[in-house]
């Protein structure tokens, strides 16, 4: 089965998505997040740490997939702290999603 290349779940793991950090997020780069969560590093992302430490590479969709965004196109990827990619969830607002219709409201008494 062939998923399509708007699939939120295809390519975000694995050995391509790892070439694609490789490619994206070079030695040397800066955390590219409007807020950085570790700015005792000046923006540094560390490399040769263990895999997925805070510090270490990776990817943030400037354009939530929840929100549309492409999952690997690379006008939507910017490099950042793996803490900084994970940690974000809990701060952002919720997207409201579309309904099938209109429920009427649970009575649980």
């Amino acid at each position: 089965m062939t998923r399509s290349e708007w699939d939120p779940t295809r390519g975000r793991q694995g050995r391509a998505w790892r070439a694609l950090v490789k490619q994206l997020c070079p030695p040397g780069s800066l955390c590219e997040r409007p807020v950085c969560l570790y700015p005792e590093l000046d923006r540094v992302i560390v490399f040769g740490l263990r895999r997925n430490h805070p510090h270490g590479p990776s990817l943030d969709h400037i354009v939530r997939l929840a929100d549309g965004g492409h999952p690997t196109a690379r006008w939507n990827l910017r490099p950042a702290h793996f803490g900084c990619n994970a940690g974000w969830r809990r701060d952002a607002p919720p997207t409201e999603r579309p309904r099938s219709r209109d429920w009427p409201p649970l009575d649980l008494s």
